[in-house]
């Protein structure tokens, strides 16, 4: 785009970058200002230049640069030349025609939601349901991602090619910055004309800061900025759980590089094997391991450690916990002031998993009704540790263990696994609005988030039944997968949804923790047909692994 194809239009909005006069920019002829006086400033007049990727300013120059991707000029209008998508990359802090001037926004402003950290399948929703309110959808990347595995770790233009208005990326190489994030956006929010409504986290490690990032945008929809920390460190979160009178796991911090502290953990709390160690700020069942002997937990503490996180972060202390005996749930809730106890359960999933590889390991998780009696004390307890952990505004879910008393017919003593203060993964939301009749979780999502009131369904009792399915590398091998099939899922009777997240010529693990599965599968329908569309899954994909 050259210089002659701009508008003077002064709301007209054409993504710029300003350098100043001794930076040695080459190829930026286009768009470029005569090193002279500024006659209105008496300044020194900055090179200027589109910031366009593949024109004048070269992809690796953009990366070294906190940015915002668009699909147009702007991101309230989308260009197509030749029927081709163009993916316009511009410095956050310099996105208005002239930088040097003062921009003076327009009386009216655009109401907007900032997506953090999104998954294509959950954005997709959101953004159509974004749409219905008349709300620009601003995504959040902490990561500038290479297009690996693209449905759970999706690029800017890929979120873009969905329907997104626009992507923040932190600069390439650099450790993400809510204060620096929040920053940009307030500079994004003023030259765009916008007003942020809420922050929505989408993904694990995008809970603890979600909250913060709110709060240095001026928002007072957000969570207890005083419990953001409880909400994410599985240590603190037990600390917050236990000072409002609910049971919680045995537990004790583990710190040693070499595990010489595991032993006396273990005596003092008095603790039977198996025991369980972990990492704090782990996700996905990831670092979570079942220890049958001494030497197996001082392993597994030392590895943990002395070992970065699941969530990029270095892990300073392993958790040990005591093992939990009893049948595993997911209780889903949204959070708002204006539900009749500002946390209402809206569904339950049962876990069903089997000991393989020294862990629990998944193989379905079923949709059960939350409104059985059965399950009544289940709902109490999660409702009260969403409030101890400070979830106020938006999704959570929190993952339990509880024992079914064949005298009261009911289910008895529950006690936390962790709690996150988000959208349960899984699809567990997507898969709830298509078995209980007027519930809409997305458009929930986002009226919490902002503040406005949540519209919720007279009951949410199923009316189908709902499954979440892994489907396991049944070769029992880890190396090169050559080949596999039966990923023709869609032949099932009940079959809604599938996912392959491991490629031919690429690595695949053991599964044990939730991404190393590879592939899942989500069936809807009659009870019976589900069970055996579940069988059905599972046993028919078969793959062939060269071990390495």
């Amino acid at each position: 785009m050259s210089p002659d194809n701009k508008e003077n239009d002064p709301e007209q909005i054409t993504p710029s970058l300003s350098f100043s006069e001794e930076v040695d920019v080459t190829g930026t002829q286009a768009g470029a200002l005569p090193e002279s006086l500024d006659p209105e400033t008496g300044l020194p007049t900055a090179t200027e230049h589109e910031s366009l990727i593949g024109e004048t300013l070269s992809e690796k120059q953009a990366e070294k640069a906190p940015s915002v991707t668009t699909l147009g000029a702007t991101p309230f209008e989308r260009s197509e030349e030749d029927g081709e998508v163009i993916h316009h990359k511009v410095v956050a802090t310099e996105i208005v025609a002239d930088p040097r001037a003062t921009h003076v926004p327009d009386p009216i402003l655009q109401n907007s939601i900032l997506l953090l950290e999104p998954r294509i399948a959950e954005c997709e929703i959101l953004i159509e349901c974004a749409k219905k309110r008349g709300l620009f959808v601003t995504c959040v990347n902490t990561t500038r991602y290479d297009g690996t595995n693209i449905k759970f770790y999706p690029t800017a233009e890929a979120l873009l090619e969905i329907g997104a208005h626009q992507v923040y990326e932190p600069p390439a190489g650099q450790k993400f910055s809510v204060v620096e994030c929040a920053n940009h956006l307030k500079t994004i929010e003023h030259q765009q004309n916008l007003r942020f409504l809420g922050v929505i986290p989408l993904r694990e490690q995008a809970v603890d800061i979600s909250d913060i990032l709110a709060a240095l945008l001026g928002l007072t929809v957000h969570n207890d900025l005083g419990l953001s920390s409880n909400r994410r460190d599985k240590a603190l979160m037990k600390n917050a759980v236990a000072a409002a009178g609910l049971r919680v796991a045995k537990y004790a911090r583990l710190t040693d590089p070499k595990g010489a502290d595991v032993k006396p953990a273990i005596e003092e709390l008095e603790l039977d094997f198996p025991v369980v160690v972990k990492t704090p700020r782990g996700m996905g069942t990831q670092d979570v391991y079942i220890c049958d002997s001494m030497e197996d937990a001082i392993q597994r503490s030392s590895q943990i450690v002395r070992s970065v996180g699941p969530d990029g972060t270095k892990a300073n202390f392993s958790l040990l916990e005591e093992f939990l005996v009893g049948e595993e749930f997911a209780v889903n809730v949204v959070a708002s002031p204006t539900t009749c106890k500002g946390v209402q359960v809206t569904d339950i999933w049962a876990y069903s998993k089997i000991f393989e590889e020294g862990a629990m390991v998944n193989t379905w998780q079923t949709l059960v009704n939350c409104h059985d009696p059965k399950h009544a004390v289940l709902v109490r307890y999660a409702e009260g540790i969403c409030r101890a952990v400070g979830i106020k505004y938006g999704f959570g879910h929190v993952e339990l263990m509880a024992t079914y008393s064949e005298e009261k017919k009911r289910y008895m003593d529950p006690v936390m696994v962790e709690v996150g203060a988000r959208l349960a993964g899984g699809r567990k939301g997507i898969m709830t609005s298509k078995a209980v009749p007027g519930w809409y979780p997305f458009e929930a999502m986002i009226d919490a988030y902002c503040g406005f009131p949540v519209r919720v369904p007279p009951s949410f009792t199923p009316v189908k039944a709902a499954r979440h399915v892994y489907i396991p590398n049944n070769s029992k091998k880890a190396g090169i997968l050559k080949s596999y099939t039966g990923d023709d899922f869609d032949r099932l009777p009940s079959y809604d949804s599938h996912e392959v997240i491991k490629y031919v010529g690429k690595r695949i693990e053991k599964s044990v923790s939730i991404m190393s599965f590879p592939a899942f599968v989500w069936l809807v329908g009659d009870k019976e047909q589900v069970e055996k569309d579940t069988v059905a899954a599972r046993d028919g994909f078969i793959v062939e692994v060269a071990e390495e």
